[in-house]
């Protein structure tokens, strides 16, 4: 549904977007990352038709952006980061007039409006002032408006920002719902909300996309361990790499003197559980400071620092205690 080959996006003499080449399919939520001034919202609004790109080629649904702008516009529903809404409104009577610019025929309008009402779940309060509404209620509000008119792409630019843990995860759901039958990118500061709602994820840096990867919630994966150390772990980190059952051991700049483990499969082939503490018990001989031990999987706050760190000239980028990217 979406295909990007070789996109550049320039501003003067300045370019922006590097030859970007990625395409996300019907049914799926693909995450877009990246720190502040990396690309994202330049490319959202080059895939919504908003924004023309420099060179490249960008189609959605088949569509080429350029050429075939009206075709594109209609079927995409992007929801900015800032969504438009006339708040002195009511709900339905504000979805009805997006639904009249749409251009829906009106002998299908007001089944459209009610249908796209009820698919949002603002039934309830439709009869109702869209300024009076709360922050997760308005956000549904601007969704109605980006999908009234049945879109098959639905862009959405920080669909979550700003919102209590109650109304993300409503509005989580709710995109995932959405997904069933379009295409989807979304794009967050926010690293866990990203794992949890999408399917696969675009790391874009310096408008460069600097990794591609499915996102993994199985929990039959076999699991990484963080070991912890009173003090400087680097002789511990040393003893890991020299193991042959270890596939994996790098230093968490994030936590101070911690080290990600990751044991290869014939670990878990010919070794139960048991195996972590016999790992445990050879640790405290070798006289490690090892002050903790937290199974885990190695999620997009890790991958997103590696990738970040790889890139030539990255610039400082941290995780808030809310883990939002700063």
């Amino acid at each position: 549904m979406i295909e990007v080959n070789n996109l550049v996006k320039l501003f003067g003499e300045r370019k922006v977007l590097h030859n970007l080449n990625f395409s996300v399919g019907t049914g799926r939520i693909c995450g877009f990352l990246g720190p502040n001034g990396s690309g994202k919202s330049t490319t959202m609004d080059i895939l919504a038709g908003l924004l023309g790109p420099s060179a490249g080629e960008v189609k959605i649904c088949g569509f080429n952006v350029v050429t075939q702008s009206k075709e594109v516009k209609e079927q995409v529903g992007y929801l900015p980061d800032n969504p438009p809404l006339y708040k002195d409104m009511k709900v339905k009577d504000f979805v009805t007039y997006v639904a009249k610019i749409r251009g829906i025929n009106s002998k299908i309008r007001k089944s459209e409006v009610d249908r796209v009402i009820e698919e949002c779940d603002v039934s309830d309060v439709a009869n109702r002032i869209i300024g009076n509404l709360s922050k997760g209620y308005r956000q549904r509000v601007a969704l109605c408006s980006a999908l009234v008119h049945r879109p098959n792409v639905l862009i959405l630019d920080e669909p979550t920002e700003g919102l209590d843990p109650n109304q993300i995860l409503h509005i989580r759901k709710l995109i995932k719902k959405l997904a069933k039958e379009r295409t989807v990118i979304l794009s967050s500061h926010i690293l866990s909300e990203v794992q949890a709602t999408c399917d696969e994820v675009i790391i874009i840096n310096q408008g460069h996309i600097a990794a591609k990867t499915s996102i993994q919630n199985d929990s039959t994966k076999p699991s990484y361990y963080l070991y912890t150390f009173a003090s400087k772990a680097e002789n511990a980190l040393h003893w890991f790499q020299q193991r042959n059952y270890v596939k994996s051991a790098k230093p968490m700049t994030q936590k101070l003197n911690s080290i990600l483990v990751e044991f290869g499969n014939e670990f878990w082939a010919d070794r139960n559980n048991e195996s972590i503490a016999n790992v445990t018990e050879q640790i405290v001989q070798q006289n490690f400071p090892l002050i903790g031990i937290e199974e885990k999987k190695e999620g997009l706050e890790e991958l997103f620092f590696e990738v970040i760190r790889s890139q030539p000239g990255h610039h400082q980028v941290q995780i808030l205690p809310s883990g939002e990217l700063l």
